[in-house]
C-alpha cells in the first residue's frame, strides 16, 4: 500500500519541483511550492531520494496561481506555470545559487549573482515548437507534449508559450491530417508524420512549417500542403526525413515542399536565415537583451579577436562583430556553419570566419596559424563545454563570456576555468517564462600571473 505523508516544502528544484525532507531524505514533489505544507503519496524511494505525488495542499503559498489548465500541469514542460511571475524570477535565481553552492567553492555566491532579467513577454514568446503527433483512443488527431514520465500524449491547444500564429497553424495541420487521413507514425512499425514543427519570424511574421517523418512517401501530404499554402503567413513548408536509429528529433535530409528553404529573423540590426535544422534562440525579444548583456560583459575593443565557440548560425558572433576586429566561429553542425556563412554574407560582414569541427580540434590549428584570441564567447548545449573547458585555458583569452542554459553544467565548467580565471559577473536571464529553465551570462577575466 502506498504511503501518504505530510511534508513541508523548503525550496524549488532545478525542474521546478518542490523539495522537502522526509525523515531527513530529500523528497521531490512536482507542483508543490516552497513554504507550502502538502499531503503527498510516495511513488518512488531510493537510498538517496524520494519522489512523491502531490495529493492536496494543507497550507498554500501566496505565490500560487489558481485556474491553471491541467494539460500544462501534466506535461512537465511548464514547470512554473502555477507560480506568479515575480516569484518565478526569484526561483530561477535560487536555482543558479544552488548550482554554484553545490559545485563551486565560492563563499556567498548570492553576492555575485544578479537578479534575473525578466522577459519582455511572459506568454506567447516562443518562436518554435516541435509537437509529436498521434491518434488517440477516440481516433482523434492530437499534437502536443507527453504527460510527464509516460508515453501518453497530451493534446495542447492554444499553448501559452507558443506564438499565437504557431498555435493556429498547428490546429490547421491537425484538422487536415484527420480530414485527408494522412498516415501518422506512432512507432517504428508505422510510416508517416511523427512531429509537426513550426517556426515564426517575430521580425517579418513569416512562418516555416516542418513535417518530420520516417518516409518521404506520405499519402495525402500534398493535399495538406495545398491547404497550408492558403495561409498568408506560411512562406516555407519542409519535409524532414528522420532516421529511426538516430536519437535526434530531426534528420539531416530536408525536402522543400513549398516556398523557400528558410525564413528570416532579425535581432538588433543583424538578420539571420533560419533553415529547418538551424538552432536559434527561442525567445527573440529577450534574445536582444541577452546579446546586449554579452556585448556589455565582453567589453570589446576594435583591435580584438573573438572566438565564438558553439557558434550555431553565427547569431552571437555576428551581433558583436561590429565592436571588434574579427570573429572566428566554430561548430560541429555542418548546416549551422553553412547558415553562419550565409548570414555573414546577408549582413555584409567581412570580419566573420567560420570553421566546421570540434572546437578542441580547430583551436590548435588556429593557434598554429597565429590567431591569438582576446575574448572567447561560448554558448554550449545543456551538456556544457566538455573537453573544450581545458582547451579554453590554452587560448589565454583575456576575457571569457559563457552563455549557459544549464546552471549545473555551467558551475562544473567554471570549476575548471577558475584555475586561471576570476569570476566577475553572473547575470541570469529569463528566456523561458512559465518553465524552470534559466539562461545565465557569466564573465570571467584572466588572472594575473
Amino acid at each position: 500500500m502506498a504511503r501518504k505523508i505530510l511534508l513541508t516544502i523548503k525550496k524549488i528544484g532545478i525542474n521546478g519541483e518542490g523539495i522537502g525532507y522526509y525523515k531527513k531524505k530529500i523528497t521531490f514533489v512536482k507542483g508543490a511550492l516552497p513554504n507550502e505544507v502538502v499531503n503527498c503519496e510516495i511513488e518512488e524511494e531510493t537510498p538517496k531520494y524520494i519522489r512523491a505525488k502531490l495529493l492536496s495542499i494543507k497550507e498554500k503559498s501566496p505565490d500560487r496561481l489558481e485556474a491553471v489548465r491541467p494539460e500544462f500541469l501534466e506535461s512537465g514542460a511548464y514547470g512554473l506555470v502555477h507560480v506568479n511571475y515575480a516569484k518565478q524570477l526569484d526561483f530561477k535565481r535560487e536555482i543558479v545559487i544552488d548550482a554554484f553552492n553545490k559545485y563551486l567553492n565560492i563563499k556567498n555566491p548570492e553576492n555575485i549573482i544578479k537578479q534575473v532579467l525578466p522577459s519582455p513577454k511572459q506568454y506567447h514568446y516562443r518562436n518554435k515548437n516541435q509537437f509529436p503527433v498521434a491518434i488517440n483512443k477516440d481516433g482523434r488527431v492530437v499534437a502536443g507534449l507527453y504527460k510527464e514520465a509516460t508515453n501518453e500524449l497530451v493534446d495542447i491547444k492554444d499553448c501559452i508559450v507558443q506564438h499565437e500564429d504557431s498555435n493556429r497553424i498547428i490546429e490547421v495541420c491537425k484538422k487536415y491530417i484527420a480530414k485527408f487521413k494522412i498516415p501518422v507514425s506512432i512507432s517504428k512499425r508505422f510510416e508517416g508524420i511523427k512531429y509537426i514543427s513550426t517556426r515564426v519570424s517575430f521580425y517579418k511574421g513569416d512562418m516555416q512549417v516542418i513535417f518530420v517523418a520516417n518516409t518521404e512517401n506520405i499519402a495525402g501530404l500534398d493535399k495538406l500542403v495545398r491547404e497550408l499554402k492558403r495561409e498568408r503567413i506560411v512562406k516555407s513548408i519542409v519535409l524532414n526525413i528522420r532516421n529511426e536509429k538516430s536519437h535526434l528529433l530531426m534528420g539531416e535530409e530536408n525536402i522543400v515542399l513549398y516556398g523557400q528553404d528558410h525564413i528570416t529573423e532579425k535581432i538588433g540590426d543583424i538578420e539571420y536565415k533560419l533553415s529547418a535544422n538551424s538552432f536559434f534562440q527561442l525567445n527573440p525579444l529577450q534574445t536582444k537583451n541577452l546579446y546586449d548583456k554579452v556585448v556589455e560583459f565582453a567589453d570589446l575593443k576594435k583591435n580584438e579577436l573573438v572566438l565564438d565557440a558553439f557558434c550555431g548560425v553565427g547569431s552571437i558572433g555576428q551581433y558583436v562583430s561590429k565592436y571588434c576586429k574579427e570573429v572566428y566561429g566554430i561548430d560541429i553542425v555542418e548546416e549551422a556553419i553553412k547558415n553562419a556563412k550565409e548570414n555573414a554574407e546577408l549582413n555584409n560582414l567581412k570580419n566573420c570566419y567560420y570553421y566546421l569541427g570540434h572546437a578542441s580540434k580547430v583551436l590548435p590549428k588556429l593557434k598554429k596559424e597565429g590567431h591569438k584570441f582576446d575574448v572567447a564567447i561560448v554558448d554550449p548545449p545543456r551538456a556544457g563545454l566538455g573537453n573544450l573547458a581545458k582547451y579554453l585555458l590554452t587560448t589565454k583569452a583575456k576575457r571569457i563570456v559563457y552563455v549557459s542554459c544549464n546552471p549545473s553544467t555551467l558551475a562544473k565548467d567554471l570549476k575548471i576555468l577558475l584555475k586561471k580565471y576570476k569570476l566577475e559577473k553572473v547575470q541570469p536571464v529569463d528566456m523561458f517564462p512559465q518553465t524552470a529553465s534559466v539562461e545565465v551570462v557569466t564573465l570571467l577575466t584572466k588572472r594575473k600571473t
